[in-house]
């Protein structure tokens, strides 16, 4: 190894510093990535060029200090590499962990050879975690610390006197390795419980972490120190040499490790420092340098990614087999009498306490049985039992050698469809067989999709894991109140349900539409588990049409009879309409943590309760004269006490509102708006501001005639976008007489839950101003305006698309526009409506992309939104004229694409600022 300053390799004759040296030698190490070399080798090379600069300087600092610290450096002092860099696994720009361990003959000399090297490491720019102990230190820290008893254990022996450190590894691992073994593992693994809670609690995050995230190197870490303790293995090899790791685990774990390693060293060299996450970016960049590219069903970072999160998804399964071992090892050394008894059942299955096991004499039967796995995970469900680790590893191993065609029988379908039926632990029993690779050969297509990542900033889980996850959401709906509650326990066949839920997806990966790949895959399954006619139309159409129920409900107006009734007609009946309701919550919920919205679950509960009455034959639908009487006789109810209006002035009112007004509009709320009316005076502004609890929104309901100003919704969206609410949902109502009753929904980033009263009051004043003519938006929003709280991504934007509909309804042109999520969108988009002579009469804000939209544009990594618009001429009328739709959709997509320009231009700004 090289000593301090002499470095091999390099130009004779040039002056090459210790840094420089070290600088050169990463250079040398990304190179030999990008050839192909494996992150073990890059790792390895830099352990043993790093430790030859240690061992150098500390020879050089005995030889400088003389004979008496040349003794003492070697007979009573030793410097051990410690963590990662004890094991060799030190990554380009890692942290070193150095130790100094010394006997207190070496007196005052020990502390200065330690400081001369470890301010010789904070010189090459290392960051160092250091210690300077006695052997007795060693022992007595390792009882009161964790974090000191783990690094420790990777102590590996560098310069200095052999003897001593020999002597520290005998007493450590008698004293300190070889007690307490089992509380070790349990501190261990709940150390790694906490890191998930912090660092992610799914191995499939979008951007993770590849040290600390779920399925990263600490779980590789964690097994090997679980490893070290139970078993006194050092190695992945010798705990499969020794019986206890698999050939395949060992294999997989291997593979995953030095996947991972690779990974993890790309993302340091490139970054030029400790850079552990795998942003959008590096995934991009990456998957070109594993030479993936693009397809057109499948783009080539979805496919790195695949492999990515097979591998950690492997490596983690594997962690917790083996911490169940590991547990059951030390169960086993308890006293006879402290085990529960073992109960046989059904002739192949035996109960001890909350385990499930087969005995080996029956195993290879078991194994050999598709119906018997099946009857094992359903009595594991049933009973909630946790199956044995051992066997389930059997199952794994067993599962490469059996054909999906053998599970294709009568009594496997009787028990899988009795599994999806639940009641409970429905998702979890999934769950475990698709762990063991069960799940894929009742459901063959599975398999294809394990780890396929969906590469957008909405989808936060893989397609299997979101599958999962969207049955387990499904389960929990049981426990909710309200609309939803009620119609999950109403449904009778939660079999289909759940099994529509674990299709919907399965679709995706193709090149053609998901939704149509997943009709073939919804019909095969259906054969195949032998579904009859009636469930196997039920069964089709919850996955073909598994988007219906929110299109129709985020896009399209549910009080509009040309919307409801062919919605209607396509459900068909109430059983198939709760199914629907509960698969498209469930689906939505499980995209990622906050996406089904207490404002997405209410027009989705509305547009249900819409169609309810229609198909299920139970109520005539109210005409429009019938429910303004209704609704005059129950607003007067809750003015009776302030007597400020007759029945008469009531209905003249309410006659004056759209019939979606009179439909979606709570009784209170249409009170507080006539008493609004009835004190707004000419040129008057009045603006409401309110706290909707139930939805978690902020509502601002602006009330004044329509020739107060022109343009007042886009100068509404403007004052709201300058001061960062991002708008949820806006009601635009104009009145026959030409009062405007808006009401705008939006969530406030800059407060958790209710903001406080001079936020709303500040807000409304904005308004009040721009609409009366006292302030233009424009100078509000340059006041004002702050950068998108959307994070952009250099992966570009995607192309804006605007499409016109004018078939759905009879009273208005519907403009669907699809572009990236940026603060001031909809003050863009109304803006250029307004300038084009339209007006608003209805809107469904910031709907985020479906699935369908989005693997037709194949989006890459930013939000993107659908806002609809219904708008008419300033007469109020439908616009049919053909050269005029296209001038509108042209202008504006135009009008957005300038608007997303001039945004770019001010982040770009904004940034360099930041940088200088």
């Amino acid at each position: 190894m090289p000593d301090n300053g002499s470095q091999p390799g390099l130009l004779q004759g040039a002056e090459v510093t210790p840094a420089s040296a070290l600088a050169g030698q990463r250079q040398a190490l990304r190179q030999r990535l990008l050839k192909g070399g494996s992150g073990a080798e890059v790792m390895a090379a830099l352990t043993e060029f790093v430790d030859g600069l240690i061992i150098g300087k500390y020879k050089n600092a005995m030889r400088q200090g003389g004979e008496g610290a040349q003794a003492a450096g070697t007979q009573h002092c030793c410097l051990v590499a410690l963590g990662g860099y004890g094991f060799r696994e030190l990554a380009p720009y890692s942290d070193i962990d150095v130790m100094f361990l010394f006997r207190e003959e070496a007196g005052d000399t020990a502390q200065i050879l330690f400081r001369e090297v470890l301010h010789y490491l904070w010189d090459l720019g290392f960051q160092v975690g250091h210690s300077m102990r006695t052997i007795d230190d060693c022992i007595d820290l390792a009882g009161k610390d964790l974090t000191i008893r783990t690094a420790m254990m990777s102590a590996r022996f560098m310069a200095g006197s052999p003897h001593l450190f020999q002597e520290f590894n005998r007493r450590y691992a008698k004293e300190v390795v070889g007690r307490g073994r089992g509380q070790f593992i349990e501190h261990k693994v709940e150390e790694r419980r906490r890191e998930y809670e912090k660092f992610g609690q799914t191995v499939y995050l979008l951007e993770p972490n590849v040290k600390k995230s779920k399925g990263g190197l600490r779980d590789f870490h964690l097994l090997r120190w679980a490893g070290m303790a139970r078993f006194q293995a050092t190695t992945l090899q010798d705990l499969a040499d020794r019986g206890f790791l698999s050939r395949q685990d060992l294999l997989s774990l291997t593979e995953a490790r030095d996947f991972i390693w690779r990974v993890r060293a790309f993302l340091h060299l490139e970054a030029g420092r400790a850079e552990e996450i795998l942003s959008f970016d590096e995934q991009v960049r990456l998957a070109s340098l594993y030479g993936f590219q693009d397809q057109p069903h499948l783009l080539g970072v979805e496919q790195f990614m695949q492999q990515y999160y097979r591998h950690t998804m492997g490596l983690h399964e594997t962690l917790l087999r083996f911490v169940d071992r590991c547990r059951a090892v030390s169960a086993k050394r308890r006293p006879s009498g402290a085990l529960p008894a073992a109960n046989m059942v059904e002739g192949y299955f035996v109960v001890t306490g909350r385990q499930l096991t087969v005995p080996s004499e029956l195993r290879a039967r078991v194994l050999d049985s598709p119906s018997l796995l099946l009857q094992l995970f359903d009595l594991a469900r049933s009973r909630r039992l946790k199956i044995d680790t051992g066997l389930l590893d059997e199952i794994h191993s067993h599962m490469e050698s059996v054909s999906s065609e053998a599970f294709r029988t009568p009594e496997v379908s009787r028990v899988f469809l009795k599994i999806l039926a639940g009641p409970e632990a429905v998702s979890a029993t999934l769950e475990a067989m698709h762990r063991v690779h069960l799940l894929e050969k009742v459901i063959p297509v599975f398999a294809t999709l394990r780890g396929l990542m969906q590469f957008n900033q909405d989808h936060k889980y893989t397609v299997d894991e979101h599958t999962l996850r969207a049955v387990a959401k499904a389960e929990a709906l049981a426990l909710e109140s309200g609309v939803i509650g009620s119609v999950y326990q109403e449904i009778r066949r939660k079999d289909l349900l759940h099994l529509a839920i674990l299709l919907h997806d399965l679709g995706k990966g193709r090149k053609e539409d998901h939704c149509e790949v997943g009709k073939v895959i919804a019909e095969e399954t259906a054969a195949r588990l032998g579904c009859d006619p009636q469930e196997t139309r039920t069964l089709v159409f919850l996955v073909h049409r598994h988007l219906l129920m929110s299109h129709t409900a985020f896009r399209r107006d549910p009080y509009d009879e040309k919307v409801l009734a062919p919605f209607a007609r396509e459900v068909g009946t109430p059983e198939v309409l709760r199914k629907l309701l509960a698969l498209t919550v469930a689906d939505i919920a499980a995209v990622g943590p906050g996406v089904m919205t207490k404002w997405k679950q209410s027009l989705l509960n509305e547009l249900y309760l819409r169609t309810l009455p229609v198909i299920s034959g139970e109520h005539a639908q109210t005409d429009a004269s019938d429910r303004l009487k209704q609704l005059a006789g129950e607003v007067a109810q809750e003015l009776t006490d302030t007597a400020e209006a007759g029945i008469d002035w009531i209905e003249l009112q309410l006659s004056q509102f759209p019939l979606r007004y009179l439909y979606g509009t709570p009784p209170k709320r249409i009170v507080a708006h006539l008493k609004a009316i009835r004190k707004l005076q000419a040129g008057e502004v009045i603006v409401e501001d309110r706290f909707n609890e139930k939805l978690g929104v902020s509502e601002y309901t602006v009330i004044t005639h329509d020739n107060v100003t022109p343009g007042i919704v886009f100068k509404i969206a403007g004052v709201m976008a300058a001061h960062g609410l991002q708008i949820v949902d806006a009601q635009i109502t104009t009145r026959e007489d030409g009062v405007v009753v808006n009401t705008f929904q939006a969530s406030d980033p800059d407060f958790e839950g209710a903001p406080p009263d001079e936020r709303g009051a500040s807000i409304a004043e904005a308004i009040i101003r721009v609409l009366k003519g006292e302030e233009e938006v424009e100078r509000v929003m340059s006041r004002h305006t702050r950068l998108s709280s959307v994070s952009p991504l250099s992966t570009g934007r995607h192309a804006t698309e605007v499409k016109v509909d004018n078939e759905t309804c009879d009273r208005s042109t519907i403009v669907d526009v699809f572009a990236d999520d940026t603060q001031g969108l909809l003050y863009a988009i109304t803006r250029s409506i307004f300038q084009l002579g339209l007006s608003v009469q209805a809107a469904r804000i910031s709907t985020r992309i479906d699935d369908d939209i989005k693997q037709s544009l194949r989006t890459i990594g930013r939000h993107q939104v659908a806002d609809v618009f219904y708008v008419t001429d300033q007469q109020g009328a439908k616009i049919n004229d053909h050269s005029r739709l296209e001038a509108i959709r042209e202008t504006i997509k135009e009008d957005i694409d300038s608007f997303m320009d001039r945004q770019a231009g001010a982040s770009e700004s904004v940034g360099a600022g930041s940088a200088s």
